[in-house]
């Protein structure tokens, strides 16, 4: 009984996800170019770099997977862009 409420409430939980906002995503996309945040991102994979030079092992496992998380979110955004910019072409 108790698995069926989870299951319920996790179904339900995945269907509001189409009417929430994300306001500081939307702001990026929104904007024609998105520089302030690529300029923190920036600043942050030089930070992750200089960790990967001289951390230690454990550090710099976690700067590795920082740096895939950051080119990853970095392909969505270019992504997200291109699509923004073809539909306001159309």
């Amino acid at each position: 009984m108790k698995n069926a409420e989870r299951e319920r409430s996790a179904g339900d939980s995945r269907d509001d996800i189409a009417w929430r906002h994300f306001p500081e995503f939307e702001k990026i996309l929104s904007s024609e170019e998105p520089s302030p945040i690529l300029a923190k991102v920036e600043k942050t994979c030089r930070q992750l770099n200089d960790i990967l030079q001289t951390g230690s092992e454990n550090d710099k496992e976690r700067a590795r997977a920082a740096m895939t998380a950051y080119g990853r979110s970095l392909d969505l955004l270019r992504q997200l862009t291109e699509m923004r910019d073809k539909a306001t072409q159309s």
